[in-house]
C-alpha cells in the first residue's frame, strides 16, 4: 500500500492545514530582526518548547543561542553565545520551560544542562562530561515534570538520567539491543499515567517504562512504512496523551496513541509547504503543532482541522 493510500484509509487526508512558515535561514531577510548574538538568523532550528504564556522557544545549535518568539511568531529576545563558561553554549538542543520563567537548555557539546532566567542570565548548571551518574555524553532531549524533576536523554551514554534539585536520582537503561536498552536515545517524556517514554533513535522505537522505571512495552522499529521510524529526534505529548514524533530520517511527523497505533502521518521530503527536510523538534498546543524543519532552516506551524 502506498503511503498516500494509507493516509486516506486512515481518514488522514486534510487532517492538517498550514498556518504559517517562520523562515529562519540566515539568508532570509525576515530573520534579521532577531536580537542577541548572531543576528544574521538561524542556521537550523532544532528543538521547540512553549512557555506558559504562549511564547515559543527555539534552539539554534549552530547559532549557539535560544530565541523566543511571541504568540504571533514575532521575535522578542534571544540569549546565548559560543563558549564553555557558565551561560555560554555549544550546540544547544533540548528545551524545557517551567511556570516561573526558567528555561532549561541541553547544552549538548558542553555535556551539561543549563537553566536560564527570563533575561537570559544563567541560573544553574547541571552535569559535566563523563559517563558516571550526573555526567553526560552529548545529551540531547529534556523533559520537566510537574514536580520539578528533570529527565535528560543522555544520548551517547545511551541512557536517560533523572534529576531532582540538581542531583541525579535515577538512571534508566544502558547501551544495547535489549528491550530495556537504548542506542542513542534522543527524547523523553512522561505520560498521564506517569510512564516514562523514551525515543530510541537508532532502533526507531519508543520504549515505555513504569513509574519505577521498569520496562513495560515498546513500539515502532527502524523503517519507512507508517508506524516505523528512521533516526527520530523529537517527541512531544499533546493534552490527550498522544505522542507526536519528528520522524527525522523519513522527513515527516507521526502521531501515535499510547499503545503505538498510528493516528496520523504528515509530510514528505521537500522544501515546500507541508514538506520537511530532517525535522527534529516538535511542540504541541491545543490543535496547533509546531515543527522544527531543521534542514529547511524554518519552523512550520500546522493546525489540526
Amino acid at each position: 500500500m502506498e503511503r498516500r493510500e494509507f493516509i486516506k484509509s486512515l481518514g488522514m487526508a486534510g487532517v492538517f492545514s498550514l498556518l504559517a512558515t517562520v523562515p529562519l535561514n540566515a539568508s532570509r531577510k525576515e530573520s534579521r530582526t532577531l536580537t542577541g548574538s548572531g543576528d544574521a538568523g538561524f542556521l537550523g532550528p532544532f528543538d521547540l518548547a512553549l512557555e506558559p504564556q504562549g511564547n515559543l522557544l527555539i534552539s539554534d545549535p549552530s547559532g549557539y543561542r535560544i530565541v523566543r518568539l511571541d504568540s504571533f511568531l514575532k521575535p522578542i529576545t534571544s540569549f546565548g553565545e559560543p563558549g564553555s563558561q557558565p551561560g555560554r553554549l555549544n550546540f544547544p538542543k533540548g528545551l524545557a520551560a517551567d511556570a516561573s520563567g526558567i528555561v532549561y537548555v541541553v547544552d549538548s557539546n558542553n555535556c551539561r544542562v543549563q537553566a536560564f532566567d527570563r533575561s537570559g542570565k544563567v541560573d544553574s548548571v547541571i552535569g559535566t562530561v563523563g559517563s558516571i551518574g550526573g555526567s553526560f555524553a552529548t545529551p540531547q532531549g529534556i523533559f520537566l515534570d510537574e514536580s520539578g524533576r528533570l529527565f535528560v536523554a543522555d544520548t551517547r551514554n545511551h541512557r536517560v538520567q533523572v534529576f531532582e534539585k540538581g542531583s541525579v536520582i535515577a538512571i534508566v537503561g544502558d547501551m544495547g539491543d535489549g528491550k530495556d536498552q537504548f542506542r542513542l536515545p534522543t527524547s523523553c517524556a512522561l505520560n498521564k499515567s506517569g510512564e516514562l517514554l523514551v525515543l530510541d533513535s537508532k532502533h526507531g522505537m519508543v520504549k515505555i517504562f513504569d513509574k519505577d522505571f521498569k520496562f513495560v512495552d515498546s513500539f515502532g522499529g527502524d523503517g519507512t512504512a507508517p508506524g516505523r521510524m528512521r533516526m527520530p529526534q523529537g517527541m512531544k505529548l499533546d493534552s490527550a496523551g498522544d505522542m507526536w514524533i519528528a520522524d527525522t530520517g523519513n522527513h515527516r511527523i507521526q502521531k501515535f496513541s499510547r499503545d503505538g497505533k498510528v493516528l496520523a502521518v504528515h509530510g514528505k521530503p521537500g522544501s515546500g509547504p507541508d514538506e520537511f527536510r530532517n525535522p527534529t523538534g516538535i511542540a504541541v498546543s491545543g490543535d496547533t503543532v509546531y515543527v522544527a524543519d531543521n534542514g529547511n532552516g524554518r519552523v512550520q506551524v500546522l493546525k489540526k482541522s
